[in-house]
């Protein structure tokens, strides 16, 4: 078997972009919707613990909290994140298979990092309230998206009740 590697880093950013959308419309802790995530990522990539996942989600929903007078909701604007972090690969549009690369496949060194990633909702929050990115179409769900392969398996997991005892 060969040796697992690092999550991408979009990856990562879409399962906290996804953990704190989950914990503001779901009624789930921030725990158990981190350690849903953090155990899903490991399936497939090397080990991410739940802290991981939970530190940059809760310092998000401190940011979200603080905000004045929000153009979206706070479930809107995770889920427009989560939108632009698979959509776009900064300002250009992400391709996931290309010839020569999958974007799934995994880093050989980490390239993600809990406060890399909060910098990056932050920047791509005020960047989405400027109109300089688009904003995802009414009703669109990542799990709803073709070709997902462990992406998909990732974040199609639902946390289960046996995981918390």
């Amino acid at each position: 078997m060969s040796e697992k590697l690092f999550c991408p880093e979009f990856i990562y950013d879409i399962c906290i972009g996804l953990t704190v959308k989950d914990f503001l419309v779901k009624q789930l802790s921030l725990d158990m919707v981190s350690k849903n995530y953090a155990d899903a990522i490991s399936n497939y990539y090397k080990n991410v613990e739940e802290v991981e996942i939970a530190s940059p989600s809760e310092e998000i929903l401190r940011f979200i909290s603080e905000r004045k007078n929000p153009m979206f909701e706070a479930h809107e604007l995770a889920m427009n994140y989560v939108f632009w972090k698979f959509k776009y690969d900064g300002r250009s549009e992400r391709k996931i298979k290309g010839i020569f690369k999958n974007s799934l496949k995994g880093d050989k060194e980490r390239q993600y990092n809990s406060n890399k990633s909060v910098k990056n909702f932050k920047a791509y929050s005020f960047s989405l309230r400027s109109g300089h990115f688009e904003k995802a179409p009414a009703g669109w769900d990542i799990a709803k998206e073709e070709d997902l392969q462990e992406l998909g398996e990732i974040v199609k997991k639902e946390p289960s009740i046996d995981d918390f005892i």
